[in-house]
């Protein structure tokens, strides 16, 4: 598929992702750029392989992080270990496990790994029920901490999300999981015809707070 024609599915499913309220910025407070600036260039040398990635038809994934008010596409670049790494056209990075978020890359203090085993499973079975989740984080002493969350996980029954002129059958799973200092609430949209996750609502820590993803779907 040709840039061009990547930009025009964009456009549709941009519009569409408008009530999430997507947004994201890197520590410096760079912009993840749409596909249509990323060709225009001039903000560094990770774009042309960004590039590369759209023109050879690269999955895209809309990204945003709700404190800043800025959005924009991230591109698939590899899956090693069913750990996917997606990039923004600055070089910062994500990693998802089968969509959930374990890892950060230069998107403020860094997000170093989640390990969220008890989490995952029961999302995807969904089975409601405690869980147990750990976020190591890289501090300003470049040391890593590592905190536990106890979370609880709910059935929210089946929804119908819209994604352009799609209407797409899915099931609702809630993380709601808190420690003596922080607490926050995950939201994770499941695809029924195949338990894919293709929208959610994830907390990434107290610096950026909540990132919102969205896949790009075909029918």
């Amino acid at each position: 598929m040709t840039i061009t024609r990547q930009l025009h599915h964009l456009v549709i499913s941009s519009a569409a992702i408008g009530c999430l309220i997507l947004a994201a910025c890197t520590n410096d407070e760079r912009e993840i750029l749409t596909l249509q600036q990323l060709r225009q260039g001039g903000l560094s040398s990770a774009i042309p392989h960004v590039a590369e990635l759209a023109e050879a038809g690269a999955e895209q994934m809309q990204v945003g992080f709700l404190q800043t008010g800025r959005s924009g596409v991230m591109l698939r670049e590899t899956e090693r270990a069913g750990l996917v790494t997606w990039l923004s056209s600055d070089g910062a990075s994500l990693q998802t496990d089968r969509g959930l978020l374990h890892a950060t890359r230069g998107f403020g203090i860094g997000l170093m790994a989640v390990e969220q085993d008890q989490s995952r499973g029961r999302i995807f079975t969904h089975a409601e029920g405690p869980a147990l989740r750990f976020h190591s984080y890289l501090t300003g002493n470049d040391q890593i901490e590592t905190r536990t969350y106890h979370c609880e996980i709910k059935d929210r029954s089946p929804r119908t999300l819209t994604i352009g002129d799609q209407q797409i059958a899915s099931r609702l799973m809630v993380e709601n999981c808190q420690n003596p200092e922080q607490r926050f609430l995950n939201l994770y949209w499941l695809r029924s015809s195949d338990n894919r996750l293709i929208q959610s609502r994830q907390w990434t820590g107290p610096f950026i707070g909540n990132m919102t993803t969205r896949l790009r779907v075909t029918p």
